[in-house]
């Protein structure tokens, strides 16, 4: 019984430190993307993207808390943020998607 206990107790903990580290990616506003250097918006981009699919491979197997679906939310708002104002600068975004397949 008290392995069991200990086993829960140090899953918990290792989860917790786990949800600690997701979705580090700044979630910035359009004023703020709009500040940003061009350099500055692609790496951003990229970041998010990145961020998104280990987010998916993660998930795809833990599932979501609903504290963890408004985050992924909010990072799914930031790509399309991005692309936006990539579009208003006319740039093309990298294609970092399909680097990650």
């Amino acid at each position: 019984m008290k392995k069991i206990i200990a086993l829960l107790i140090m899953m918990v903990f290792l989860t917790t430190h786990a949800f600690a580290f997701l979705y580090e990616v700044k979630v910035y506003t359009k004023e703020e993307m709009q500040r940003l250097t061009t350099d500055q918006l692609i790496d951003v981009f990229k970041d998010a993207v990145i961020e998104r699919k280990a987010s998916e491979t993660f998930h795809g197997k833990a599932g979501f808390t609903p504290k963890e679906y408004e985050s992924y939310k909010k990072l799914l708002g930031l790509i399309v943020a991005l692309r936006e104002e990539m579009k208003v600068r006319e740039l093309e975004p990298p294609p970092v998607e399909d680097w990650l397949r």
